[in-house]
């Protein structure tokens, strides 16, 4: 063991290079694995050249638990958490792999000037980051305090197998950071190596076969004979009380799927390839597919269109559902970057939340930097797009990034002091595109004529729900209110016979649905169970557009059903009505056709096609009703029973 000594000149402390990441906006093993597969995809051996990363997390055997004590980390610092967790009996540990990388190549000395990489001593050794290496990573710089941070003990092994002189070489090095400490009348750093003693840098790293051989000992085998790159292994990750190490790890792969998706989702030949691999104790635990998740898959088909405007394939443009425009810059006028987005239904958001509205931010090397917050859409639905910087302007937008790279900060990107700053612009730009659209919706203008018609009745009723808490209108009575309105089928909180709405800011509609096909509804009163053979129907308030994958246009109205009393059966029966901004909704004319899809139990999935619904004690009680949504016309939907059914 070396345990470096201060220089009477001074020098930094262990303490002081644990905190060089700075604060930092996230969970800690998303940071982590943002930190670690970025540098790792810097670090690929070819800019065209594929890279495997892997998360591996398990709990070390008696041969590996031995090699670790008396052979890598034979003395150690007395009182330190490593000497005490190697004083125990089981240790866990996690190792991060990338193969295809160059490995740490370059010297291991750090006083040694060279004229080529130096990614080894940049990584040991040296705190920071080399000016000279730009915005590029593969060497962690500051983020290399990441890995000790995430050891109980803040101790790591390092094995990789670089090109030295173009020859393959193997190098192996243990090091770990302490408190500040004073020994025999000397002071100490708190940093410490394990490798081959030296008696000008303290410790070497092994190299060569005895290299090999203890990496495979301890179990680090992921770097297969003939390839390049490095693996490191964490002792002891750090895991919350309530958490297990396969939490870490599930963690980990929801991590990669959520800020690198740009890679695991590129298609073959467009943009090199990473394929991802997570295990805990042997076992596969396999990150979500971008492609294929609810929440994701917009926002892969955004960052395909933004690809598309900046390789030329295609131009800018607009037209439902999507987006896709140039955020231009001033002064001087320059493109500072693309941005594509669209609406959408709402995923799992719950129907009492509000829609998420969210844009995802990233330069080169194309991992997510930030997720923004956007002006909601006023109507409820999702707003999912992507950004991405002009490449004219990375190193811009990388200056205004902190050691974490999970945000972007402005004033780190001022290079002169009265100069336009590219990515302030940009992000106030990004931000009025949906200010400006907010306001548009909420106000009545003639363009409104042109719209569709579920934009113009948006226009116009827009304001009467969205700034209720929780999304709903404190006039729908609850289930089983049961003031007397008048003698009609449909009901509303204000009497008239509309019953919902298909802008998804005006669901109006709540009542319940009694024997005889009439509805009570009224002032909410004391809540009680409907009587005997009725079913109760509220109405959410916001309903939700969908594309079917005909690409028909179609609105969902979500609906709790109080069955409680529904006795031996009844039958609820839909029926679709056009809504008029002077007068009761109306069925449709010959000339605009509106039809019932079916009916969707959003707590099962079961779907019941057609206008009717039987309903008994035993059903479900949260539906949604599917009907069609013509370009001309805003819909709505009532609900009555089929009389005679009760």
């Amino acid at each position: 063991m070396f345990a470096e000594p201060f220089a009477p000149h001074g020098g930094i402390d262990a303490y002081s290079a644990r905190r060089t990441l700075g604060t930092f906006s996230m969970d800690f093993w998303q940071l982590f694995l943002r930190e670690t597969l970025q540098n790792s995809w810097d670090a690929r051996a070819k800019v065209t050249g594929a890279v495997t990363f892997a998360v591996d997390a398990w709990r070390l055997n008696g041969a590996q638990y031995d090699a670790l004590r008396y052979e890598v980390l034979r003395e150690r610092p007395a009182g330190s958490r490593v000497d005490g967790l190697l004083r125990g009996e089981a240790i866990d540990v996690l190792t991060v792999t990338d193969v295809g990388t160059r490995g740490l190549c370059g010297p291991t000395r750090a006083d040694l000037a060279s004229t080529g990489r130096r990614d080894f001593v940049d990584l040991v050794r040296n705190i920071g980051r080399d000016p000279a290496k730009g915005y590029e990573g593969g060497t962690y710089g500051y983020g290399k305090a990441v890995l000790f941070e995430a050891s109980f003990c803040a101790t790591v092994v390092i094995f990789t197998r670089t090109l030295v002189d173009d020859r393959p070489t193997s190098r192996l090095i243990a090091m770990a950071l302490t408190q500040p400490y004073d020994l025999d009348g000397k002071r100490f750093t708190g940093r410490h190596w394990w490798g081959m003693p030296d008696p000008e840098t303290g410790a070497e790293p092994l190299t060569g076969e005895r290299a090999e051989r203890l990496a495979l000992t301890l179990g680090m085998n992921r770097l297969q004979p003939g390839t390049t790159g490095t693996m490191i292994m964490i002792l002891a990750p750090r895991i919350e009380e309530d958490d297990s190490l396969r939490q870490v790890v599930e963690a980990l792969g929801h991590a990669a799927a959520d800020y690198a998706w740009p890679h695991l989702t590129a298609p073959t030949g467009a943009r090199p390839r990473l394929t991802v691999q997570f295990t805990c104790n042997g076992q596969a635990v396999p990150p979500p597919g971008p492609a294929r998740d609810q929440r994701l898959k917009h926002f892969v088909e955004a960052y395909r269109r933004c690809e598309k405007v900046l390789d030329g394939t295609v131009a800018p443009s607009s037209g439902y559902p999507w987006t896709v425009q140039e955020v231009q810059g001033s002064r001087p006028v320059r493109r500072l970057g693309i941005l594509a987005w669209r609406t959408h239904l709402p995923g799992a958001a719950g129907a009492h939340e509000r829609a998420d509205a969210e844009i995802a931010l990233m330069r080169e090397p194309r991992m997510v930097v930030e997720y923004r917050n956007v002006t909601p859409d006023s109507s409820g639905q999702a707003i999912t797009g992507v950004f991405i910087a002009d490449p004219a302007l990375n190193d811009d937008f990388a200056a205004a990034e902190p050691p974490t790279h999970d945000r972007w900060q402005p004033r780190r990107a001022q290079r002169q002091r009265y100069a336009r700053n590219p990515v302030s612009q940009a992000l106030n730009r990004i931000d009025l595109v949906f200010k400006d659209r907010r306001g548009a919706d909420r106000a009545d203008t003639v363009e409104a004529g042109n719209r569709p018609g579920i934009t113009r009745l948006a226009s116009l009723l827009g304001s009467l729900l969205d700034t209720q808490p929780g999304g709903t209108d404190p006039r729908i009575p609850a289930p089983g209110a049961s003031s007397r309105a008048d003698d009609s089928r449909f009901a509303s909180p204000d009497g008239r016979s509309t019953t919902g709405s298909s802008t998804g800011t005006a669901g109006r509609a709540s009542g319940s649905v009694h024997d005889g096909g009439h509805a009570q509804t009224g002032r909410a009163g004391p809540t009680s169970p409907p009587r005997r053979g009725s079913v109760a129907v509220r109405f959410h308030p916001q309903a939700r557009l969908a594309l079917m994958p005909n690409g028909i246009p179609c609105a969902d109205f979500a609906v709790d059903l109080d069955t409680r009393s529904a006795g031996g059966g009844v039958v609820l029966v839909a029926e679709p009505l056009i809504a008029v901004t002077d007068g009761r909704p109306e069925k449709a004319d010959d000339g605009t056709t509106v039809t019932v899809i079916g009916w969707r139990s959003r707590d099962t999935g079961e779907f019941q096609p057609g206008s009717r619904l039987t309903v008994t004690p035993a059903t479900a009680s949260a539906w949604s009703i599917r009907v069609t949504q013509p370009t001309d016309a805003a819909v709505t939907v009532a609900v009555r029973t089929e009389v005679g059914t009760a």
